[in-house]
């Protein structure tokens, strides 16, 4: 088992780093041994799709460079009943799903706002996929962090990593990723405040964020993991961070 466990270890890690081809749709699960089982023809009800493995959604490919505009009698409403800068839910929706409403991410985040299924029921939102519903939810959990908070860059970086990780750190979290995603919103939340150029209009435009470092990490029975999403390791019991060589 140690074998199968190191050998789907290695394919996890292959596939954080490698592409997958054009529309070519690829589905895992974990089974109660701890294993990862990946393939394209899902004949089990636990696989779910690997983010970033299947085409775009007809929608988003039609939405193309007025997505923003598409939901944004949505956004503004939203905005003005709870109280937050439509600019910045903006930001928040083009970091985290581009404006597809259909995306889900490898965490199980969904819809434009990418709600965690928790925050959906939390907020009340009966089917994230439907984009009043999520941006409605999204908002409001926005409000509430801003709210707990009372600052944006911790508000984005609970709304990445969670209100506990903030307050561990009292700060923002040290992940790599989520210190990239704060960043990547304040960009965005520039540009649709009319504070920094709007994309391709800059004469130098502002460099591309660059993925995570890739990491490992180890349990007690020597399986080993690599990853450049590295966060899903960092707490979780058992798993050892391992120094760079």
């Amino acid at each position: 088992m140690r074998l199968q466990a190191a050998i789907a270890a290695a394919l996890a890690a292959a596939l954080c780093v490698a592409p997958t081809p054009s529309g070519a749709t690829l589905y895992r699960f974990v089974d109660e041994s701890g294993v990862l089982h990946y393939t394209n023809v899902p004949n089990d009800p636990r696989f779910q799709a690997v983010p970033g493995t299947s085409a775009p959604s007809e929608q988003a490919r039609s939405a193309g460079g007025t997505a923003a505009e598409k939901y944004e009698v949505e956004i503004n409403r939203c905005a003005d009943t709870h109280g937050v800068d439509s600019a910045l839910v903006k930001a928040v929706i083009k970091a985290e799903s581009d404006f597809d409403n259909r995306a889900i991410s490898r965490a199980g985040a969904q819809g434009l706002m990418q709600l965690m299924p928790e925050t959906a029921r939390l907020r009340d939102v009966g089917n994230p996929f439907n984009p009043t519903e999520n941006i409605e939810g999204g908002v409001r959990h926005l409000k509430h962090l801003l709210t707990t908070f009372g600052d944006t860059k911790l508000a984005l970086a609970a709304y990445n990593a969670g209100e506990n990780a903030v307050r561990k750190y009292n700060g923002v979290p040290p992940y790599p990723e989520t210190k990239n995603y704060v960043s990547t919103v304040l960009s965005h939340y520039g540009r649709y405040s009319g504070l920094l150029p709007a994309e391709g209009d800059a004469a130098t435009p502002p460099p591309r964020p660059q993925p995570p470092p890739i990491q490992s990490f180890v349990n007690a029975d020597g399986t080993r993991i690599f990853t450049n999403v590295p966060w899903q390791y960092l707490e979780a019991p058992g798993w050892q961070r391992e120094s760079p060589r």
